[in-house]
């Protein structure tokens, strides 16, 4: 019933975000408004039925041939279904070439740190400035690999680039089904910020919440060890 209430017409059962992931997604699309949206990574269509509940259009991408079965796909969203390799740039390229300016950007596909990296900066390093300001939300950022992908992408070699914030939402131990990786820090959210006029001053990731995201870290690897997996 609350799911009902909070997220109308969003399948819910399969959304692999925790609940103040989904609240701060809310808010941060409520506020933004962003006319043009991109998705890498749809699995069961939560995340998308919301983002398209407050965006013009949206361009989804995923490697799986069955994602367009599990769910109503919106009629705002151009879901795009190939393999990793090229889709994302091939989609930028065309977008860019038709004039679209992307405003929001959700990264929840591949969870390696490589496969991280390598989404990011195939949006950061494009041969033309952002047309418009562009927010990257990039998810599972507490996870250990997954933080490491996004600390090792070249922020700073994109001048555009103003601010990226590792714990818009810290992670957490996941002591249930989500993600099927039990004992394990997962969720959380990072923001990134590009604007179409240059950065002044030095480039710095924030970590709000470094401190405690180490100590969960930390407990989870202890948690893992004493059940000696």
């Amino acid at each position: 019933m609350m799911d009902e209430l909070l997220y109308p017409h969003v399948p819910t059962a399969n959304w692999q975000m925790l609940v103040p992931e989904r609240i701060a997604l809310t808010g941060l699309l409520a506020r933004l408004r962003p006319r043009r949206a991109l998705e890498v990574g749809v699995y069961y269509g939560g995340s998308l039925s919301l983002i398209a509940q407050f965006c013009e259009r949206v361009w989804a991408l995923d490697i799986d041939p069955e994602v367009p079965n599990r769910f109503r796909v919106p009629t705002n969203v151009a879901l795009r279904i190939g393999e990793a390799s090229g889709l994302l740039k091939n989609t930028l390229d065309e977008l860019e070439a038709g004039g679209e300016a992307l405003n929001f950007v959700l990264i929840d596909a591949d969870h390696s740190a490589e496969g991280v990296r390598t989404d990011i900066e195939s949006l950061v390093h494009r041969p033309n400035p952002p047309r418009e300001p562009m927010f990257i939300l990039m998810h599972d950022s507490g996870n250990p690999e997954c933080r490491r992908g996004i600390r090792s992408a070249s922020w700073e070699a994109c001048p555009y680039v103003h601010h990226v914030e590792l714990d818009f939402v810290p992670g957490q131990i996941v002591e249930h089904a989500i993600h099927d990786h039990r004992g394990e820090v997962w969720g959380g959210l990072a923001l990134a910020y590009l604007s179409p006029q240059p950065r002044a001053g030095d480039f710095v990731i924030s970590a709000s919440s470094a401190t405690t995201v180490a100590v969960i870290q930390r407990c989870a690897a202890d948690l893992r060890f004493l059940r000696g997996s």
